[in-house]
């Protein structure tokens, strides 16, 4: 696999050199725009390329950028590396994107980061999963991801619900350990404190034995992040209705609300406004557009949205021709976007690592249904 990858942009690098300019989006003609998704296979998000889509739908109709009609390009992965990687330089190499937009593949980052990178082209990915996502120097995503969302979440426990003893029970897929360790060390680091239990082995069997020990140690403040339903029918049992569990945006689902027991305080983290609340600021534009052309309202559509808007703002900021050079050039001199459904403004920046935005909303499962908190955006070290 290597060893064609590497085959693979030799030949695109000179494919690149033979065609000049033409590759990279031209001067005119519609502006070329990629995208990479799990719309088939184990990581699915087909939502998310039609509501980019809608978006784009928007400008065309008024006229689109400076003229220039968007071409939007998405790409199935199906979460398959080979598809994945072969999709990036079909994007970047045949059809000449200027730059890719609402990615919500589990495995484009860490494959074709490298490729992103001697391109000279930016990725705005909706849903940033990989922990590549959020390490690159071509790569920003619009959510906060499972890192930062973390560590919100033990502020939350800690700050928020003013727990002395705060636990982590873990499951840890492959590769994000160092993530993990990371967003447990900044939360720690804001607040002083350090976590009562760590448990990162957290599979799918009886949960008996992970719930008995934090009650041992006197867990107050627990983050969860593995199956809901067996676990919570059994802190049910073991009669833990006085603590406070944070999960991770992963499960800010509907039928998750239904699965947990009634009498238990169970909250989730959520990257970006509830989706579940359309009053929310910024969610009337993106239920809007979503409603309209009735694609699914979840969380990723809302990321889809929020990826495809910033890039249309950052583009209608370019003075002159809109290339793949000068809208990488853009990104990176880009100044921060406010947007409504987010913690902190999104900025690209000129850094080898982004995760511009921060913080989380939460809810918590009532009447096996999720109610929005009326505290705003918690950011670890700023409320």
């Amino acid at each position: 696999m290597e060893l064609s990858h590497r085959l693979a942009a030799a030949l695109g690098a000179a494919a690149l050199a033979l065609a000049g300019c033409a590759a990279d989006g031209g001067t005119d003609g519609p502006i070329k725009v990629g995208s990479i998704n799990g719309v088939t296979g184990q990581f699915q998000a087909p939502e998310v390329p039609k509501a980019v889509q809608a978006v784009f739908d928007e400008v065309n109709a008024a006229g689109g950028i400076g003229g220039r009609k968007i071409e939007f390009i998405s790409k199935d992965d199906a979460m398959n590396p080979q598809r994945s990687t072969e999709a990036a330089v079909e994007l970047i190499e045949s059809e000449g994107v200027v730059a890719l937009v609402g990615s919500s593949s589990a495995v484009d980052c860490g494959l074709n980061r490298a490729k992103y990178g001697s391109a000279g082209i930016v990725s705005i990915p909706a849903v940033g999963v990989d922990p590549a996502c959020f390490t690159s120097p071509n790569i920003a995503p619009v959510n906060p991801g499972p890192y930062k969302l973390l560590t919100a979440a033990l502020y939350f426990l800690s700050q928020t619900k003013k727990h002395e003893k705060v636990c982590a029970y873990l499951t840890v897929l492959p590769g994000s350990g160092d993530g993990i360790e990371n967003a447990i060390k900044e939360w720690s680091t804001v607040t002083g404190k350090q976590l009562t239990v760590k448990e990162t082995s957290v599979g799918t069997g009886d949960p008996t034995p992970y719930l008995v020990k934090a009650k041992e140690a006197g867990c107050a403040g627990i983050v969860y992040n593995s199956q809901v339903g067996p676990w919570f029918a059994q802190a049910k049992t073991q009669g833990m209705t006085a603590v406070d569990f944070a999960m991770l945006a992963n499960s800010y689902t509907d039928a998750n609300a239904q699965a947990i027991p009634e009498g238990l305080n169970v909250y989730s983290a959520t990257e970006w406004q509830p989706y579940t609340d359309e009053s929310l600021p910024g969610n009337d534009r993106w239920a809007k557009i979503v409603g309209a052309k009735g694609i699914p309202k979840t969380a990723f559509s809302q990321g889809a949205v929020m990826a495809a808007d910033v890039f249309v703002q950052v583009l209608k900021g370019i003075q002159g021709p809109i290339t793949r050079e000068s809208v990488t050039k853009a990104f990176k001199e880009m100044k921060p976007v406010d947007y409504p459904m987010v913690g902190t403004p999104y900025v690209f920046g000129p850094g080898d690592a982004h995760n511009p935005v921060e913080g989380a909303r939460f809810v918590k499962a009532e009447n096996r249904a999720w109610r929005v908190l009326p505290e705003g955006f918690v950011i670890p070290g700023k409320g």
